[in-house]
């Protein structure tokens, strides 16, 4: 490169380097299937414009949006503006391999109209080659810069040292959980690393949960409006073919992003029918149902009285423990109470294949022998949906009526299952049955449907070993919660 391109050269790179908006509309160049051609310039809407200056703004970032905005093109894009600053190192985690290289494609259509910054030969300025899952970006005498995309495997999370993560269609990972618990810590340093996490909803997911619950994160909400091209007449038109699902797809608010009617396997859940201030005192009689696995203890206490009312009013909800410590556990949660059965699913009486030995038998070995229940998911659900089933119940003295249920919670007594029970989804494949991903929210579900599969029979008995009284439950509560607080 002669001496006066190398200087024109040298001066746009750093005014690239400086002005993230300026470079993006200079030089980045996308994909546009509305558009009269299929490659156009990226002239940013007010939208994106926004949320671009607020990701560059905030290290952690969660962006809710509606479908086919261009905004995983946005991302993209700022992803090269950090890599023109040298030694960068991008990651972005999709859900299959096919769409890893689908962002690396993405990454090579931006940089191949970009011969002016950034060539693939060499020509005296930077270069950039890629790989089916990488790019890479080298300027002379500067450390090099990569993008880097995997499919969102249990492991993705540990393999890798990066300044951005970008989480494409988060809330669809499978493993969200795994890998956000592994990727984290790589951008967690003191002065650098960022987060940027894009995705349309789906309920009961890592992704709404930061989204409703974690503060630290900056969260940008992008509506269908966004895009100038969409008019109340084109929305209309998507609400006529999609029905309800236009909301999910389609959202002008967050709070219609989340309002996903139909999805929730649990409709009938609500907190004025299904949740109580104290236990009652009397005939009743008393189980314990659970599923285990190593990922999961979710253990649950029920009172059943004489006319056949369930309350479920204790709770372990505990990872990374062996049998023997679940056993342990659940034994210590319990104290002095009398229990009548023990409901838990036919898996728990498989052999390990090292040890010879069943869950069920360690369990009885450690004082618990458990009833083994059906494993029928579809009957299983049908049965439990019988228990949380709203029924009306008249007061006696007042003569007023109001809508109860077969099976209630203590309230605060249950708070994994409670938020279980609000957000596991109904099977995408088999209506009559729930989702199996996340697998986070399965396990309290599963234990409940072990209890009732198990056929527990009402209270016969007079009985004074109620341990909670009424009212004052809380503190009471408290001491028996073994509840670690990890979701």
């Amino acid at each position: 490169m002669n001496p006066i391109l190398q200087k024109a050269y040298n001066s746009e790179l750093k005014a690239c380097r400086r002005n993230l908006e300026y470079f993006i509309e200079t030089w980045v160049k996308i994909e546009d299937k509305d558009a009269p051609g299929i490659i156009v310039p990226f002239r940013l809407w007010e939208a994106q414009k926004k949320a671009l200056y607020s990701i560059n703004e905030n290290r952690l970032n969660i962006i809710l949006k509606a479908r086919q905005l261009g905004i995983t093109w946005l991302v993209l894009a700022y992803a090269v503006w950090c890599m023109l600053q040298a030694g960068i190192t991008v990651v972005a985690l999709s859900r299959t391999e096919t769409e890893a290289k689908e962002l690396v494609r993405r990454v090579s259509v931006i940089l191949n109209h970009m011969r002016g910054i950034c060539r693939e030969k060499e020509w005296g300025g930077m270069t950039w080659s890629s790989t089916a899952l990488s790019v890479t970006m080298t300027n002379p005498d500067e450390p090099e810069s990569t993008f880097q995309a995997f499919a969102s495997t249990p492991g993705a999370g540990r393999s890798f040292t990066a300044n951005l993560i970008i989480l494409d269609e988060w809330a669809f990972q499978q493993f969200a959980d795994k890998i956000w618990v592994s990727a984290y810590p790589t951008v967690s340093r003191p002065t650098s690393g960022k987060v940027i996490g894009l995705s349309t909803i789906k309920r009961g997911t890592l992704f709404e949960k930061i989204w409703t619950e974690v503060e630290d994160f900056n969260r940008i909400f992008i509506p269908w409006s966004a895009d100038p091209r969409r008019t109340p007449e084109w929305y209309e038109r998507q609400k006529r073919v999609l029905g309800e699902k236009v909301l999910a797809e389609f959202p002008a608010t967050p709070e219609e992003a989340f309002t996903v009617v139909g999805g929730v396997f649990f409709e009938e859940v609500r907190a004025h029918i299904h949740l109580v201030d104290y236990l009652p005192q009397g005939v009743c009689r008393r189980y314990i149902s659970l599923d285990y696995g190593l990922d999961k203890l979710a253990a649950y206490w029920h009172r059943v009285d004489d006319q056949g009312f369930d309350i479920v009013y204790r709770e372990i909800a505990k990872s990374g423990l062996i049998a023997s410590e679940a056993a342990a556990a659940i034994k210590a949660a319990n104290g002095t109470e009398e229990i009548d059965a023990i409901y838990a699913p036919p898996d728990l009486w498989n052999l390990d294949r090292h040890t010879g030995r069943s869950t069920a038998e360690i369990f009885s070995d450690c004082g618990l022998p458990m009833t083994q229940t059906s494993n029928d998911r579809v009957q299983g659900w049908l049965d439990l949906k019988e228990w949380l089933s709203p029924i009306e119940e008249r007061d006696v003295q007042t003569g007023e009526t109001r809508l109860t249920a077969r099976m209630r919670f203590l309230r605060n007594a249950c708070p994994y299952l409670w938020r279980c029970l609000l957000s596991i989804q109904k099977d995408e494949r088999e209506p009559n049955d729930c989702a199996k991903y996340p697998h986070e929210l399965t396990h309290g579900p599963d234990a409940l449907r072990a209890f009732a599969a198990g056929r527990p029979m009402p209270g016969e008995q007079e009985e004074n070993r109620d341990p909670l009284g009424k009212p004052d439950y809380e503190d009471q509560v408290n001491s028996f919660f073994a509840y670690d607080g990890g979701f």
